[in-house]
Order: structure tokens, then sequence, then C-alpha cells
């Protein structure tokens, strides 16, 4: 393998001359001593690629040698030789964490095969944890409130374990997002995440989407077809309004999801699948048991776990978060230089009542993004993007909440106000109480009023 670089450590100098001369006519560079502490100063110094180790050597041995390995570079595939070879030796070696054991005599093809397939095998896992890095960080969550402390704290807790989640919200809200961060924080995290929207199939091929058909099951079933639950073996099935199944589905997505079993639509066998399953819904199911268009037995196997996503104006507070993140998403997408929002500007923004949730704050961070030329977007350039019509929706019965009362929308504003200052100035505590021409310790005590957590300054 060109470019690849491979330590040889025996004590025997014929060995390592045999083995050199053999894997740099295969294309490998090598290095190669006769002890295991000038091995371990070599992986410390440079770039290796593979390790081939004797375990037998006077001194530090194979097997203490091999664990140092392991707790310098874990990931590092080491493949052990020993003309002692004995199936005991070669657990013991493999559990500590080798990629193979080999007996000598060793072929020079045996030996390279072997290392390829090693290094092949490195790589392949280097890009997995690299991708599943890169997943997670897109689908990080964003805020600091209480509220999203709390689902912080769920996602970590739930993450663990493979009982059923129903995740509840308005729309907006990022329901498939915990749902996401859910999947790639278990074990199940590199693993297939296969989404699927109830509400946006037809009645009459939901049934075929779940759980795949067989040829000629129906009309246009000209071939067979994996249904949803299998594409998700071993990981997770993501069910977005589940609350828009029909009755004459429920029961038998409760079989599978009871039996993890599942018949493709005209056939007659039943399959076993390791699958688990994430639920959202922004309708109250507890209402549509009482109506009778959700079933109470599928309703108890779905919400073995639950988590209710709060509306973004009850978490207000994390609105200036959010913003500086999109804003610097799609600055960094579009390789624009950076915009900030002028703190009358964020204050506009803290005030709306957002009634689309995160999903419009997006939209409209952007859509300023990419239509304004301001490096500092002003209250007049967003203006015209809030809707007048925002109205405050009560989260399970979608009508409107009834008026504040003349305080309550005076202590509300002026915590709104607080927070847009507090975040414009990096909660610089002396310059937002200059600003706001009161004392230190009067702002202070707004904020412990208000619930407002300190923060450190970035």
């Amino acid at each position: 393998m060109k470019g690849k670089t491979i330590l040889l450590v025996d004590d025997e100098k014929k060995v390592l001359f045999l083995l050199s001369d053999a894997l740099e006519e295969q294309g490998f560079t090598v290095r190669s001593t006769t002890h295991a502490s000038e091995a371990l100063k070599i992986l410390q110094e440079d770039t290796i690629d593979a390790v081939v180790l004797d375990l037998v050597m006077p001194g530090i041995d194979g097997v203490d040698t091999l664990q140092a390995i392991k707790e310098m570079i874990p990931n590092l595939p080491v493949i052990m030789l020993s003309g002692h070879g004995t199936i005991e030796k070669a657990v013991k070696t493999l559990k500590l964490g080798a990629h193979d054991f080999l007996e000598k005599p060793v072929s020079s093809d045996k030996i390279g095969i072997t290392l390829r397939n090693a290094i092949t095998q490195s790589m392949l896992e280097k890009e997995k944890s690299h991708l599943l890095e890169t997943v997670r960080e897109e689908y990080r969550m964003i805020g600091s409130s209480d509220a999203m402390k709390e689902i912080y704290r769920l996602i970590e807790k739930i993450a663990a374990t493979d009982s059923p989640v129903l995740i509840t919200g308005e729309n907006g809200t990022g329901k498939e997002l915990i749902a996401r961060a859910l999947h790639f924080k278990s074990q199940r995290g590199a693993k297939p995440f296969v989404p699927l929207n109830c509400a946006a199939i037809p009645e009459n091929l939901l049934e075929s989407e779940l759980f795949g058909h067989e040829k000629g099951a129906f009309t246009d079933a000209v071939s067979e077809k994996a249904g949803l639950f299998e594409e998700a073996h071993t990981g997770t099935l993501f069910l977005d309004e589940i609350s828009e199944t029909s009755l004459r589905l429920q029961p038998k997505l409760l079989r599978a999801l009871e039996t993890m079993e599942i018949q493709r639509v005209g056939g007659t066998s039943r399959k076993k699948v390791d699958v688990r399953i994430i639920s959202a819904t922004n309708k109250d199911l507890n209402q549509a048991i009482r109506e009778k268009t959700f079933r109470e037995d599928l309703f108890y196997r779905i919400a073995v776990l639950t988590i209710d996503v709060p509306p973004l104006r009850e978490r207000k507070e994390d609105i200036p978060e959010l913003v500086e993140h999109f804003t610097t998403t799609f600055c960094r997408e579009r390789k624009m230089p950076a915009i900030t929002f002028h703190p009358r500007t964020m204050e506009l923004v803290m005030q709306y009542p957002w009634p689309g949730n995160i999903r419009q704050l997006k939209n409209l961070v952007e859509k300023v993004v990419v239509l304004s030329d301001e490096k500092e977007i002003l209250p007049e350039t967003i203006q015209p993007h809030l809707p007048a019509n925002g109205l405050v929706l009560n989260r399970n019965s979608h009508q409107q909440i009834p008026e504040e009362t003349l305080e309550e929308a005076r202590k509300r504003v002026e915590k709104e106000k607080l927070l847009a200052k507090l975040h414009a100035m990096n909660w610089d505590y002396k310059t937002v109480a200059k600003e706001l021409n009161i004392s230190r310790a009067t702002l202070f005590n707004k904020m412990k009023a208000y619930g407002i957590s300190g923060k450190r300054k970035r």
C-alpha cells in the first residue's frame, strides 16, 4: 500500500530483515526495531499506520507492549507474531485489542494481506467516526434556557436506552432535531436513522411504506419492496406526525412495535426486525384518544418516555443564541462577511411571538442574510418579513391566548429588552447597566426577578 508506514518490532534481526524486504516490495514504507521501548518512542515521534509485533521478546514482552500501544493510540492496528503460538495467548492479545494473531513462519503474502485489511478497516472506522461527529455537530441543539437544559438532560438520559420515545410540541419547534440527537447519542448512532412523515403519505400507501410489499400485492406493485422497518434495522425509525395514522393501520403498527416482527403487504411470512421507535406529534393524543381517533394501547406503546418541546415564545432567552447560530452558519455557507443584528433589531425579534417557532426564525434569518447588503441588520430590514398577524396560540387547544394584563405585558417587554441588551453587550454587566442607566446591583436584582441566569463573557 503506497504511502502507508508499518512498524516492525521483533528481537530477531533476521525476521526484521526478511519482513522489511517483503513489505517494501509490496509498496509499504517500513520502520523496524528490536526493542519495545524504541518502538514506543517511534510511535510518539512518527505517523505509523500499523504495527507488526512479536509476542515473545526480552525485557518488555509483546503483551505489555501491546497494552502500551493501545493506551497511546487506541485505534492503531496491531498484528501479533509468535513462533510459540497458543490459543490462550492469541485470545489474550485479541481481547487486548490486537487486530490479528499470526504464527511464524508467516508468508509475505499472508502478512501483506493482513496489513492491508487492517489498515483499510482502520481508515473506514476513522471515516465513520469523523462522519458521526460531523452529523452530531450538525444536529447539535441550540439554546441555554432552563427549558432547553431540561431537554438536554432528558436526551442524555433517554439516549442510553432503547425504550420508545414520544416527542410532543408545535410545528417548527425542532422535534426531528431532538429525535436525531437521541439517535446519534445512542449506541445505534452509526446505524440508519430513517424518518417518515406519516401525514405526507396517502393512507392507502402508508402500510406499504412502513412494512414493504411483495410483487403483485397491488396494482402498482411490479416488484418487491422493503419497508422502512427493514431499512431501519439495527437503527432508529422516526415516525413524525404519528397522530395522522388511520385507525385501520394503527393495530398493525401496534403489533409490529410489540413483537418487532413485520409482514410485507401481500406476504405470508413474518420477519424479525431490530428497531428503536421514536414518534412525534403536534396534536394532543389524549384528546385524540377521547375522540376515538387514536388507539389508547398504541399511545402507551409509543409513549414509554416523553419529551415535550416548548414553543419558542416560551423560551425567548434562546432567540439571540439561535439568531447568532443561524447567521454564522448562513454567512459561512455563502462565504459572506460576518453579519450581526443591531440591538434594536434583536429587541424586535425578541418581542415577536414566532407562531412558526424555530423554523420561522431560521427562515427569516436566511432571508435577511441573502437579501441584505448590510453588515448590521437594522429593524427596518426585518420588519417587512414579520407578519402582523403573528398570533400567540395555546399549545394544545390551538386557540388564541387571553390578552395579558398591562402589568404582565410591561414585565414581559422589560425582560425581553433586558435579555436582548445582555446578549448584544456579550453579558458585560457594567456596560449593560450603563446603557440602561441603572446600577449593577439593580441590574442583578432585575435579572434575579426575571429568572435570567448569569453567563460568562465569551
